[in-house]
């Protein structure tokens, strides 16, 4: 009975412990290419005209042939868009 226990402890203890991968999805509806960091996470494509999950966090991406930005923040499960304005891409919720 002990046993049991203990490992009824230890399962508990070790998927408490998982870590949780949280994401948002984000459409560009821009022509521009985006390399996103957010959360913990750099290196994110976010490419012109698709729609991708992205880590939840703070945002900052830059379209680095056109000198373009774009930051914001998104929280696990938010949807965001990305859109053109007069030549200035534009992130917000959807």
């Amino acid at each position: 009975m002990k046993t049991l226990i203990a490992l009824a402890i230890a399962a508990g203890t070790t998927l408490a412990a998982a870590p949780t991968w949280a994401s948002c999805r984000i459409h560009n509806d821009t022509g521009f290419d985006f390399k996103v960091e957010s959360g913990n996470t750099s290196n994110q494509s976010v490419g012109a005209h698709t729609t991708t999950s992205i880590a939840a966090g703070t945002i900052k991406g830059k379209d680095e042939k056109a000198g373009k930005t774009i930051s914001g923040s998104c929280k696990d499960g938010d949807e965001l868009e990305v859109k053109d304005d007069h030549g200035t891409p534009v992130l917000s919720k959807k």
